[in-house]
């Protein structure tokens, strides 16, 4: 096993987690119980094991993992902002670390390209992707501006269609419009769950905006609050999983001309804590 380089990671968890399998592989001495006594706490055996479980890790017992990982100025600083875009309170915090990683160099050595980051960053460059299909579309990013909503501004167009012209999710034909590829967008696994909630909150944030700006009779938004069985609610989910397949195959197979572009956002959220056993 290689030693895992945590430029490659957008989860610090899982970085630590493939961390310890390497130092432990070198060591099979170093077990989870070594590390939390490494860590300054000899009575507290699982404090390793619980970071990995979603327990908070405070600056103190950053600066102590920094110290404990070995690794040098740079790759502390990477892994010190990744803690912090991970252990975000609010969108604002999470969206100011995301940026901070994204805008270090380091990354573009890994195999997390930039162009993905990018992609991932706003929720309109995909936005921009899905209108190309709806009509003639150039390189000049006022018209697409002007109808996209909520508002964005050219210059935000401009970014978004060089991302998705370096990813190749689009291309120019002949006479120079932009057109959709098949290729699909493909991010590097231990990152992709990290990416792919950033661009959730940002459409969730969209979601808001709309229902915040008036009346729209082609908006459809709809929420239940249900008190439901596990069993009720293993169902629920197959019905979802069952309409998501179902939406992939209308969408696919579609004969018509494309001529809207639409946001679905589906969620089942917990609003009650699991019972500790």
């Amino acid at each position: 096993m290689e030693q895992p380089i945590v430029y490659s990671y957008t989860n610090f968890r899982r970085y630590l987690s493939d961390w310890h399998a390497w130092a432990q592989e070198q060591n099979p001495d170093f077990n989870k119980s070594e590390v939390s006594r490494q860590l300054g706490l000899p009575r507290t055996r699982s404090f390793f094991t619980d970071v990995l479980a979603g327990r908070k890790l405070t600056p103190t017992f950053v600066d102590r993992m920094v110290g404990l990982l070995g690794i040098d100025r740079d790759e502390a600083r990477y892994f010190r902002i990744l803690v912090r875009y991970n252990q975000a309170d609010t969108p604002e915090d999470r969206e100011l670390a995301f940026d901070q990683l994204t805008g270090m160099s380091r990354v573009q050595r890994t195999e997390l390209e930039q162009a993905s980051y990018r992609y991932y960053r706003h929720w309109w460059t995909g936005a921009v992707r899905a209108m190309l299909a709806t009509g003639d579309f150039t390189d000049d990013p006022k018209p697409i501006a002007q109808i996209l909503r909520p508002a964005v501004t050219p210059g935000q167009v401009k970014e978004a269609i060089a991302t998705i012209l370096e990813l190749g999710l689009v291309e120019r034909d002949a006479k120079g419009y932009l057109r959709q590829t098949t290729k699909m967008l493909a991010t590097p696994e231990q990152s992709r769950e990290e990416l792919v909630k950033q661009l959730q909150i940002q459409q969730m944030q969209v979601v808001q905006t709309a229902l915040m700006s008036g009346d729209d009779p082609d908006r459809r938004v709809f929420t239940n609050t249900v008190a439901i069985s596990n069993e009720g609610a293993d169902l629920i989910l197959e019905r979802v999983e069952s309409f998501r397949r179902a939406l992939r195959a209308i969408v696919q197979q579609d004969p018509s001309p494309q001529e809207r572009v639409l946001q679905i956002s589906l969620s089942l959220i917990p609003l009650l804590k699991k019972a500790s056993r």
